[in-house]
């Protein structure tokens, strides 16, 4: 992971790990795509790295192109907002997972549910769909060298600064 690279806006970085829908892409060397559910989020290094977890039952193709060439977009959208943002970067690797991961997967979904609550969605349909079997939970970690927002609408597409504190 790259150490000069800058840190993530504070107001992105909450919205990334505030219980968001979590689409993890790869692409395998001929560019056929690969997608996987992202089940949480965590940011470290002072806001420079992000860790996606995500279970590998449901992933094994992302798995493989990521591991394959380090290459992976990531997003992030809240359904009652449709506010979307997009990740990439390019020195993804798989790490082992830390000891409150689980904890946080449960309390990202919760919030992930409760936002589905406000559009007649249950807390069932988000464990049946998004839970899986702890021991599979796998952990992505990359350097984010691009964001982009994604909100439908006029600006969608556009660059955002990974600089704390610009706008």
């Amino acid at each position: 992971m790259t150490t000069d690279a800058p840190a993530l806006p504070a107001d992105l970085a909450e919205f990334i790990q505030s219980g968001t829908s979590i689409t993890v892409a790869g692409r395998d060397d001929r560019l056929v795509p690969s997608i996987a559910k992202g089940a949480a989020c965590r940011v470290g290094a002072a806001g420079r790295e992000v860790t996606v977890l995500l279970f590998a039952e449901a992933a094994e193709a992302v798995l493989r192109d990521i591991a394959t060439n380090r290459l992976v977009a990531v997003v992030f959208s809240r359904p009652s907002t449709n506010r979307t943002v997009q990740l990439k970067g390019r020195d993804a690797l798989c790490v082992p997972t830390a000891p409150a991961d689980v904890a946080l997967v449960r309390r990202q979904l919760a919030l992930f549910a409760a936002d589905l609550g406000q559009l007649g969605w249950n807390d069932e349909f988000v464990r049946a769909v998004f839970w899986h079997d702890p021991a599979q939970l796998m952990a992505i970690r990359f350097t984010p060298d691009g964001a982009f927002a994604q909100t439908p609408g006029p600006g969608a597409g556009a660059a955002l600064s990974l600089h704390a504190g610009a706008p």
